[in-house]
Order: C-alpha cells, then sequence, then structure tokens
C-alpha cells in the first residue's frame, strides 16, 4: 500500500516539477500498445444476428427495428436455398404473399422485404447476406414503391439506417470502427447484460406497440409468413388518405444506382432473372402529374438495366388498383396484395415457368 502511494505521490510531483509530457508519452504509449493487441486479435467469421440484436438491450425496440432484425436474422436461420426471393421496401414487405405465391407457384419461396430507408444498397447488402448463408435462388423479384428510387443518400433516415445495417451485419473483421476497441463496445456491454444468464437480456420485447404487435409477436408472424408481414383485413381506412400523397414528386435520384446495379450484378454473377415491379398506385392518383413522375422513373430504370438482360420492369410498369386496394400511395391492403400476390403468380407461371394460362 505504502508503495502504491509512493509512486501515485512521485507521478503527482514529477508532473508538478514540469515532467508532464513525459507522463502523457507513458500513458499514449499504452494506449497504443493496447490498442495494437486488440487489433491482433482473432475475429469469429459470423455475428450471432439473433443473441446479438440490431437494437440495444436496454431499450425496447420500435415496429421498425423488430422488422429489420428478423428480416435479416431469419435468413440465419432459413438453412434452404430458395426458388423465389422477393425483395424490397415496405411495399415488398406486405404487398406480396409469399406463402400464397408458393402455393400457386410451386416455387419454395421468401420475402426479405423491409423498408423504404435501407436504401438500395441496403436491399443489395441483404441480398448478398441471405445468398452468402442459403445459396442464391432460381428467381428473384424486387418490388418497390418510389421512396428508396427518389431519396438521397444523404436524407439523415437512409444514412442512419444503412450505416446501422452494414454494420451490424457485417463479418466481425469486416465492421470498421476507429479505433479496434470500439468494435468490442457492444460485445462488452452485452457481455455485462448477460452476466449470470446463458443469453442477453432485452427489455422489451413482449410490449406491444399500438396496432403492431410486440417483438415477439413479429417475430413469429414474419417467420410463420415466410418473411411477410400481411395487413390486418380489419383495419379502418381513412376516406382522405390519399390527398397529401397524390402531389408527391417521386424524381429519381442517382444515389439509388449503385443499389440497384449491385443487385442486378448479383443476379449476372449467380444466373438468376429479375422482375422489377413498382407498386401499385389508387385510381385517385390516375391523374396526369403522377404519370409523368412515374415515367420518369421507368425511363430511368432502363436506362440503368439496359446493359443487363437479367433484369425485366414489369408491364404496365404503372398499374391502379381500386382504393380500398390501397392503404396509402406506397402500401396495399391485405385485399390489394392477395389481388397482387395472384396477378404476380400468374405472370410467374407464364414467364418463367412457361406455363400455359
Amino acid at each position: 500500500m505504502s508503495s502504491s502511494i509512493f509512486n501515485f505521490d512521485f507521478a503527482a510531483s514529477a508532473i508538478r516539477r514540469g515532467r508532464r509530457p513525459a507522463g502523457l508519452f507513458l500513458a499514449a504509449g499504452i494506449i497504443v500498445l493496447v490498442e495494437l493487441f486488440l487489433a491482433l486479435q482473432p475475429r469469429t467469421e459470423h455475428k450471432d444476428l439473433v443473441r446479438h440484436r440490431f437494437y440495444n438491450p436496454a431499450v425496447a425496440p420500435d415496429i421498425a427495428e423488430s422488422i429489420v432484425q428478423w428480416q435479416v436474422a431469419h435468413s440465419t436461420l432459413v438453412n434452404e436455398q430458395q426458388d423465389l426471393l422477393l425483395l424490397g421496401d415496405s411495399a415488398c414487405l406486405g404487398g406480396l404473399l409469399a406463402p400464397d405465391l408458393m402455393e400457386r407457384t410451386g416455387l419454395k419461396t421468401w420475402n426479405l422485404g423491409t423498408f423504404g430507408f435501407t436504401y438500395t444498397t441496403g436491399h443489395a447488402d441483404i441480398l448478398d447476406f441471405f445468398i452468402e448463408r442459403n445459396g442464391p435462388p432460381e428467381f428473384l423479384i424486387y418490388y418497390t414503391s418510389y421512396y428508396p428510387l427518389a431519396r438521397s443518400r444523404g436524407t439523415r433516415a437512409v444514412r442512419e439506417w444503412t450505416t446501422r445495417l452494414q454494420n451490424w451485419m457485417a463479418p466481425p473483421e469486416k465492421t470498421f470502427h476507429l479505433l479496434p476497441s470500439l468494435r468490442y463496445r457492444r460485445e462488452l456491454r452485452d457481455t455485462i447484460w448477460a452476466l449470470g444468464r446463458e443469453e442477453i437480456t432485452y427489455a422489451g420485447l413482449d410490449v406491444p406497440r399500438g396496432e403492431f404487435g410486440s417483438d415477439n409477436e413479429i417475430r413469429k408472424i414474419l417467420w410463420e409468413n415466410r418473411g411477410t408481414l400481411p395487413g390486418d383485413p380489419d383495419d379502418i381506412l381513412e376516406e382522405d388518405r390519399f390527398e397529401n400523397g397524390i402531389s408527391w414528386r417521386p424524381q429519381f435520384h442517382p444515389d439509388s444506382e449503385e443499389g440497384l446495379i449491385r443487385i442486378a450484378e448479383t443476379a449476372r454473377e449467380h444466373g438468376f432473372p429479375i422482375l422489377f415491379i413498382f407498386s401499385p398506385l389508387p385510381e385517385s392518383a390516375d391523374l396526369e402529374p403522377v404519370h409523368k413522375q412515374v415515367a420518369d422513373l421507368e425511363a430511368n430504370l432502363k436506362r440503368i438495366f439496359q446493359d443487363y438482360p437479367e433484369v425485366t420492369l414489369h408491364q404496365p410498369f404503372l398499374r391502379f388498383y381500386p382504393d380500398d386496394h390501397c392503404a396509402d400511395m406506397r402500401h396495399l391492403t391485405l385485399v390489394g396484395a392477395q389481388r397482387h400476390t395472384g396477378e404476380i403468380a400468374r405472370w410467374i407461371r407464364t414467364n418463367w415457368l412457361e406455363e400455359e394460362n
């Protein structure tokens, strides 16, 4: 004890005598050695995305976090190659019913739909991740609303969600950290939360979230519906739900090209075709400005995919459904999703399976 006190007093007096730079250099040297030691530590090949989740264990996840968590984590649990993958934003998540498609086409089907703010690059990351774990599909449908095509990567939601997604999904050795010690911060936090237990305790996983179920309920629904989150048949739709949306301006943004090209390149690498579907709009939006705006989106997509014969744009690209088939300008109701699923199943049988009608 006296030696410890003496050393402390000696260090303090050395600093008072003007030896502070030497002490700082010593501390800096120790930090560098620790960082070097951590940088040289071997890393596991894959993270356990079920145990180490997308959200903070101390805070109840919101519905978007739950959906992203389980759409990606379930990719590690499927453990089987799929004939047909559905990829895209929230229009895809609820607008194509994977079990129904599977029954109508005979193709083993899984839905990887997430959100528009995970962006085209995030969708490309999820596709690559699924293929790495389960192998490539025979066919791919990329189904989206205008959102991921018309937003900049600098949009706050896009920037934050794509960064979180990439860091969570990346193999440990590929996750970027300014300092090696920072990559252990999540593991340290999770270890502290798991002390005395075999599993990490996450907060609020059984807490209902308004019209949506708890995290555990969402997990079960997504798994049982092969990645699809079907709409509620008892939803009450507001009569004026389209009034603010019809004047939207979904102008194509060039930032989205990177993810679109990556998806097309993945299809070329593995030899599967892609059907690109734009989400049907309500009949209330059947207006000349909407036709012009969507025509611009279609023209840009044709330009991007002109060198990728693997990609087919569904025709007609712009389609209108009865208003009661549409929850808003981007999403279908359950009735709309059932109709849409039937139409796409017929397209698949005719064009990919070459069956006669």
